[in-house]
C-alpha cells in the first residue's frame, strides 16, 4: 500500500487498528460473560394453581357488579345516541343509516323502525358498533340491558385479562389479583363497562395486544435463554488452539514480551472469541479442505455477534390482528401500532444485549426488525380494513359511489377494487373532521389534567322533586358520573413518577413497558391542545395507570430479607431452580430471579431429609421486621381504602336518586360537577 501525505502515518493507523481489535474484543469478551450468566428468569416461573380461581372470583364479582340494573336508564345517554342506534343500523344493513330528528324517543320506546334509508357520515371505524349491534340484536333493540351487554362482557373480561398481564409482568400471584381487583372497583371501567360507548371496546384491543407482546418477550427469551446455554457449553479449549497461531502470528512491538500479545484475548473468554476478532492473513491463505470449516465458524462468529434467529413469533403475529382491531373500532389505536412496535424494537436489542450478543442493534437490524415488521404492521392493516367489510360489500352506504362518481387515476383499477379510492377519500374526510374539532363543549378537557381526573364527563344527569322516583329529601339527584376511583387516581401521579425513577436507577425493563403503554394511551393527545377532547378518553390508558399503581405497592411491600420468604416452591423450567416464594413475598427483577439463585441454592435446596423439611416450615413462620410490617399494613390499607371509596361512590357510579346534598358530598372538586 503507497502512503501518501494524506493519509495517516503508518505506526498510527497501525495503532488505530489495534485500539479497534482491543475495543472488539473487550466488547466479545463483556457479550461472553453475558451470555454465561443469561437465564429465562421470571419468564420462568409458573403461576400458582389458587391464582386461576382467585382471578375468576374477582371477575364475576366484576361481572355482577356490572351487570346490576344494567338497563338503568332506560334512555339513550351521552353518546349512545350515536353509537347504539349505528350499531343496530350496521348489525342490521352493513353501515350506518340516518336518523330523523327526535328518533332517540323512538328508539327509547322500541321502536327502531323509523331509522331512514340514506346514509350517514360518520367518523369512527365499524367494529365496535358492530359488537354493540350483536348485543341489540341478541336481547331486541327494545331492551336497553341488550344495548350495553357487549361493552359489560368486554370491560369483564379485561379484568381477568389485566390479572394475567399483572402476572406476566410481576410474577406474584398476589399482586396479580391486586391489579385485577383494582381495574374492577375503578370509577371510569366501572362506568365505562355499563354505558355504550366505543372507548373500553378500543381498550380492550389495546390490552390485548400487550398482552400478546409480553408473550412474545416470554417465548423470546426462553429462546435466548437456550441459545445461550448451548452456545456456552460448546464453547471448548480447542478454539483456542486452533487460534493460537493467528494470535502469534500477530505484528508485536519491539518493546513487547516475546510470550504477551497486547491483543491477546483474556482466558477467561470462550475460545470462539479470539476467532471472531482476529483478522489476519493466515485464514485468507488456508488450504481448500478447511472451507468448510471456515464456514462454520463464520456462522458461528456472526451467531456470536448478532444473535441466533428467534423463529417463527406467532405472537406478534396475534398483536398485529389486535391492533387493527383496536384502529377498527378508533384511530387512536394507531397510536398504540406505532409505540408498541417502537417497544418490540427496543426489546428486542435489550433481549439480545442480556443475552450475550456482541452488536445486538445489528443483530435486532439483521434478525428481527424485517420479519417483525411485516408481522406487525401489515397485518394489522390488513385486519383493519377488514373491519370495513360491510361498508364495502355496500352499494349505498356513504361515499361508497365516490370513485365510481369521480373520474381519476382510480379508473385504471379493476372493477373488484373500485372501493379502495372511495375509502380512501372517506378517510380523509374524516381525519379532516377529527383535526378541525374546535367547538365548545362544557365537558371538555385538557390532557394535562387526566392523569388526576380534573374534568371528569357526566353522563347523565337528573334532578327530582320530594316524591319522584322514591326521592325522600326536598331535591333528590340521579348521576352516572365518569369519574376514576379517587384513591388510585391519586396515587397515579406518584406512580408514573415512580416508574420512570426505577426504570432510569434500576434498569428494570417492568416499568418501562409500563410507561410505553401510557405513552401509546396519553402522549398523543398532548399535540390536540385546542381540539374538543374529554377525560373519558382515558379509558385506553386505564389498564396502565392501574399497573403503575400496582408496581408502586409492590415496591412498598418489600421482601422478606435474608431469603425467608416462603414455603411454597414453585417449579420453573430445566435449569431454574425451585424458587420459594408466596404472595407475601415481593416481585423479582426480570433479570434477578436466577440471579438470587444459583448452583449453590440449587444445591442447598436439593439436599434431601428432616434437615430442609425443617428450614421450610421456620420459612413459613419467620417474625418479620417492624418496618416491613408497617410496609405491608400500609398495602393493606390503600387497597381497603380503594374499596371504601368506590362503595362511597357507586351511587354516582350507577345513577342512584340520592339527596342533592349526598350527591354534592361526592363531588370533591368543584371541576367535577
Amino acid at each position: 500500500m503507497t502512503h501518501t501525505a494524506d493519509s495517516p502515518a503508518p505506526t498510527r493507523r497501525i495503532a488505530r487498528e489495534r485500539l479497534a481489535r482491543r475495543r472488539e474484543k473487550v466488547r466479545a469478551g463483556a457479550a461472553a460473560m453475558r451470555r454465561e450468566t443469561f437465564h429465562a428468569g421470571m419468564w420462568a416461573t409458573r403461576a400458582p394453581l389458587w391464582m386461576w380461581p382467585a382471578l375468576l372470583v374477582i371477575t364475576g364479582i366484576g361481572a355482577a357488579l356490572r351487570l346490576f340494573r344494567l338497563d338503568f336508564p332506560h334512555r339513550l345517554i351521552f353518546d349512545e345516541t350515536y353509537y347504539v342506534k349505528d350499531g343496530y343500523s350496521v348489525f342490521n344493513f352493513g353501515y350506518e343509516r340516518s336518523w330523523p330528528e327526535n328518533a332517540d324517543d323512538s328508539f327509547n320506546a322500541g321502536d327502531p323502525s323509523v331509522i331512514e334509508s340514506t346514509p350517514e357520515y360518520v367518523v369512527h371505524p365499524p367494529l365496535g358498533k358492530w359488537l354493540i349491534g350483536w348485543g341489540i340484536d341478541l336481547f331486541g333493540a327494545d331492551d336497553s340491558f341488550g344495548w350495553r351487554f357487549t361493552v359489560a362482557i368486554i370491560g369483564t373480561l379485561t379484568i381477568f385479562l389485566l390479572g394475567v398481564v399483572a402476572w406476566k409482568l410481576f410474577r406474584s400471584a398476589f399482586f396479580a389479583c391486586v391489579a385485577a381487583g383494582l381495574l374492577a372497583i375503578d370509577g371510569e371501567h366501572f362506568v365505562h363497562s355499563r354505558t355504550s360507548l366505543l372507548d373500553i371496546v378500543l381498550m380492550a384491543f389495546v390490552l390485548l395486544s400487550f398482552f400478546f407482546i409480553l408473550l412474545d418477550r416470554e417465548q423470546v427469551t426462553k429462546r435466548l435463554a437456550g441459545w445461550a446455554r448451548s452456545t456456552t457449553n460448546t464453547s471448548s479449549p480447542s478454539a483456542l488452539t486452533e487460534a493460537a497461531p493467528t494470535s502469534q502470528t500477530a505484528p508485536t512491538d519491539a518493546g513487547s514480551s516475546s510470550r504477551t500479545d497486547p491483543d491477546e484475548v483474556p482466558r477467561t473468554f470462550p475460545g470462539e472469541l479470539s476467532e471472531s476478532v482476529s483478522a489476519t492473513s493466515v485464514t485468507e491463505a488456508a488450504p481448500p479442505i478447511a472451507g468448510a470449516r471456515r464456514r462454520r465458524r463464520t456462522r458461528s462468529r456472526d451467531a456470536l455477534n448478532f444473535g441466533p434467529r428467534l423463529g417463527a413469533r406467532p405472537w406478534i403475529f396475534a398483536a398485529g390482528i389486535s391492533l387493527g382491531l383496536a384502529m377498527g373500532v378508533k384511530w387512536s389505536g394507531l397510536y398504540a401500532l406505532a409505540v408498541f412496535g417502537i417497544l418490540l424494537v427496543l426489546w428486542d436489542v435489550h433481549s439480545r444485549y442480556r443475552a450475550g450478543a456482541g452488536h445486538p442493534w445489528l443483530g435486532m437490524f439483521i434478525r428481527d426488525s424485517i420479519p417483525s415488521f411485516f408481522k406487525l404492521v401489515p397485518i394489522a392493516l390488513v385486519t383493519y380494513v377488514a373491519c370495513w367489510s360491510g361498508w364495502i360489500r355496500s352499494d349505498d352506504a356513504w361515499d361508497r359511489q365516490w370513485a365510481a362518481e369521480n373520474f381519476g387515476w382510480w379508473r385504471a383499477l379493476p372493477d373488484w377494487l373500485d372501493w379502495l379510492p372511495s375509502l380512501a377519500h372517506y378517510h380523509y374526510t374524516a381525519y379532516s373532521f377529527h383535526v378541525g374539532l374546535d367547538s365548545e363543549h362544557p365537558y371538555m378537557s385538557n390532557p394535562w389534567g387526566w392523569i388526576v381526573q380534573w374534568r371528569p364527563t357526566s353522563f347523565y344527569y337528573e334532578s327530582y322533586d320530594q316524591g319522584d322516583m322514591g326521592c325522600i329529601a326536598e331535591k333528590c339527584s340521579s348521576a352516572i358520573t365518569s369519574v376514576g376511583n379517587p384513591v388510585i387516581w391519586g396515587l397515579a401521579p406518584l406512580a408514573v413518577l415512580v416508574c420512570l425513577i426505577v426504570w432510569i436507577i434500576r434498569r428494570d425493563v417492568r416499568p418501562a413497558v409500563i410507561l410505553a403503554g401510557l405513552a401509546a394511551t396519553w402522549l398523543p393527545w398532548f399535540a390536540y391542545q385546542e381540539r374538543t377532547i374529554f377525560t373519558f378518553y382515558t379509558i385506553v390508558m386505564v389498564p396502565f395507570v392501574v399497573l403503575a399503581v400496582t408496581y408502586g405497592l409492590t415496591l412498598v411491600w418489600g421482601r422478606v430479607p435474608g431469603g425467608g420468604q416462603a414455603s411454597v416452591g414453585m417449579r420453573v423450567s430445566p435449569g431454574q431452580v425451585e424458587l420459594a416464594r408466596t404472595s407475601m413475598a415481593g416481585p423479582l427483577e426480570p433479570e434477578a430471579l436466577a440471579a438470587s439463585t444459583g448452583p449453590s441454592a440449587d444445591a442447598a435446596m436439593a439436599k434431601p431429609g428432616a434437615g430442609a423439611r425443617g428450614r421450610s416450615l421456620q420459612q413459613r413462620f419467620t417474625r418479620i421486621s417492624a418496618a416491613l410490617f408497617a410496609r405491608r399494613l400500609s398495602v393493606g390499607l390503600v387497597l381497603v381504602a380503594a374499596v371504601m371509596a368506590f362503595a362511597y361512590f357507586w351511587p354516582i357510579y350507577t345513577g342512584e336518586v340520592i339527596p342533592f346534598s349526598a350527591w354534592n358530598n361526592r363531588m370533591w372538586n368543584i371541576t367535577w360537577r
